[in-house]
């Protein structure tokens, strides 16, 4: 429980005006203790997930598309079974079992909608203290024991380290950020860009964060992660400097960065021995820091400051949530609007090509680019984020998140299948340039799909009510989509 808890209450029950100077002595600098958003506990869905265990075949396809981080795959040792109660054991299948928060659900239906052998159906909330209670004794008593984390399967035994946050039901931004956490956990700190992702990766006083996490301005969280980076990199010369004059830390020196080298040391350093280090404590261990936005920053806003940077060959990762449009403030048009797409401020159909923001960044030739969609190619998304994060250098992945305001017919219930079209269509490619090894492309798009594609969002299937040009608006976005891939292709070939 947060040492702050009557803060955190006071504020949840808007009562926060009452409290006196005093409550707040725990966090004197404005720092908040993360992971509250458990406590919240919303209840806001009356529909949640019911597992069949005679049916699953353990694939965790519903964790790994979760938006909330609320359904869970939970592996129990013998010793962790014996110790269960009945309630448990008499749902286990092999040890195996699924839970799911249900009062942090937010019903959107992704993970029934993923499953490939209805093991989830529907079911209305009945029993809700007793299916939360299996979840919360789960989550308090079984570890995880994979360490191989190379594909979905086994991400999804990882504890997220952003959980039951506020976005929207059914939102294709947080299942990124989720799977990033489950794979680099404690050794990544976050800088996030003003927008959707900072709403609901930091509105005190639920903060769904269990790792260092921070917001900047909209403009600036670029040269933000960047002010991070420079700090911690400074601090690093600092530590080395002070163990080289003690003697005894060539194995850290060696391996700085390097998150398990440098965790075992920190752990075992006596700071009464060696008080010169005390100060830096916070940057013994190694860190990568993920800068995290929506593309209103990143293609438009804070465009400016991606490109710096980048362009500064140091070691930032960057994490783009490619919604295509402004989605925090309303579904205004961006740079990363495709032609012909309806949005506020381009209510006729915006009339100018998308930004290749990709293509920009791999001009500078040092800089891992790529290009992602979850449901699409959910292996080629782990095997990105692994790489951008071990490549010693810049990196920024593109990452296609369907959102509420493209008006996906039947809701967003249906935005994994956008994420699967798009890259089908060839709307929206995925690939990797890795400076080390070149550009490959991962998927091979039918155009004769597009169309149809497009006709699946009010943004695109409405245009022909608001603007006669519609189908040489249409026929453009088209054009340049095949254009596009059909450059990459080349750059492909010469490799």
């Amino acid at each position: 429980m947060p040492k702050y808890v009557d803060v955190y209450l006071s504020m949840k029950n808007r009562k926060g005006d009452e409290l006196p100077v005093s409550a707040f002595l725990n966090n004197p600098d404005g720092t908040f203790e993360c992971g509250t958003s458990k406590l919240e506990k919303r209840s806001i869905s009356d529909i949640v997930p019911e597992w069949i265990n005679d049916k699953c075949i353990k694939c965790n396809m519903c964790s790994f598309v979760c938006p909330h981080s609320v359904i869970r795959p939970f592996e129990l040792s013998e010793e962790e079974f014996n110790n269960a109660p009945s309630f448990i054991k008499e749902r286990c299948k092999d040890n195996f079992i699924i839970g799911y928060s249900v009062k942090d659900c937010t019903g959107c239906g992704l993970c029934i909608k993923s499953c490939p052998t209805n093991a989830l159906i529907t079911q209305k909330l009945v029993d809700c203290e007793k299916e939360q209670e299996i979840f919360d004794w789960l989550v308090d008593n079984v570890s995880c024991k994979q360490t191989n984390l190379n594909n979905v399967k086994n991400t999804q035994f990882k504890m997220p380290k952003i959980e039951f946050n506020g976005a929207c039901a059914g939102c294709g931004q947080p299942s990124y950020i989720k799977l990033l956490t489950q794979l680099f956990g404690d050794s990544m700190i976050v800088a996030n860009a003003t927008g959707c992702s900072s709403i609901y990766g930091g509105s005190v006083p639920s903060l769904p964060y269990t790792i260092p996490w921070a917001s900047s301005l909209f403009e600036d969280n670029a040269e933000y992660g960047f002010g991070y980076l420079m700090a911690d990199k400074i601090n690093k010369q600092n530590i080395i400097n002070i163990m080289k004059k003690y003697g005894g830390f060539d194995e850290y020196i060696n391996n700085y960065n390097n998150y398990e080298i440098t965790k075992r040391i920190y752990d075992n350093i006596d700071f009464d021995k060696y008080k010169e280090l005390t100060p830096y404590k916070d940057y013994i261990i190694s860190r990568n820091i993920w800068t995290i936005g929506g593309d209103g920053w990143a293609y438009d806003i804070g465009f400016s400051g991606i490109d710096h940077v980048l362009a500064s060959g140091e070691n930032v990762k960057i994490l783009v949530l490619d919604t295509q449009v402004y989605s925090n403030t309303g579904g205004q048009a961006s740079k990363a609007t495709p032609k012909g797409s309806i949005a506020l401020f381009a209510s006729g159909g915006k009339n100018t090509t998308k930004k290749d923001l990709a293509l920009m960044m791999m001009s500078y030739k040092n800089v891992y680019v790529a290009q992602v969609s979850l449901a699409a190619n959910p292996m080629q998304l782990i095997k990105t984020f692994k790489e951008a994060n071990e490549y010693n250098g810049p990196a920024i992945i593109i990452a296609y998140a369907p959102c509420i305001s493209h008006g996906i017919k039947g809701g967003m219930i249906n935005s994994l299948d956008m994420e699967k079209e798009a890259v089908k269509c060839g709307y929206f490619p995925i690939f990797r340039y890795h400076p080390l090894n070149g550009f490959k492309l991962d998927c091979n798009p039918d155009f004769n799909l597009y169309e149809e594609f497009l006709n699946k969002q009010t943004r695109y299937s409405n245009l022909s009510k608001v603007n006669q040009n519609y189908k040489e608006l249409l026929n453009h976005n088209k054009e340049d989509a095949i254009k596009k891939f059909e450059y990459y292709k080349k750059m492909e070939e010469y490799n």
